[in-house]
């Protein structure tokens, strides 16, 4: 075994997962908002990712950003455009022209 030469191996470098890398990047930079990916949004908001890519051309759902060469959304718009929603009337509500006329009375 004298005639053969070890080789030593180089410590492996430890490269934190993507989720940590984005955390960090933001702590760095003071932007605290999270970024949403297509999955997300589709499993969120129940639609298509081609429903969504329609209002995203019609301006009725918030535009993408190109974050590493995926498209990514920021939660804050996407929650901003939840809450901007219509909500659901329920049996025995007062139709709309009513709540309006009580609001003026008030």
């Amino acid at each position: 075994m004298s005639g053969t030469k070890t080789k030593k191996l180089a410590p492996k470098r430890v490269v934190p997962p993507p989720a940590l890398q984005v955390t960090a990047a933001r702590k760095a930079t003071g932007l605290s908002g999270q970024l949403l990916s297509r999955h997300q949004i589709v499993a969120l908001t129940g639609f298509t990712y081609p429903w969504i890519w329609q209002k995203m051309q019609r301006g009725q759902f918030p535009r993408g950003r190109i974050v590493g060469g995926k498209t990514m959304w920021l939660a804050s718009e996407v929650e901003a455009w939840l809450a901007g929603l219509p909500l659901r009337p329920l049996k025995g509500d007062a139709p709309a022209a009513q709540k309006v006329e009580e609001h003026e009375i008030a």
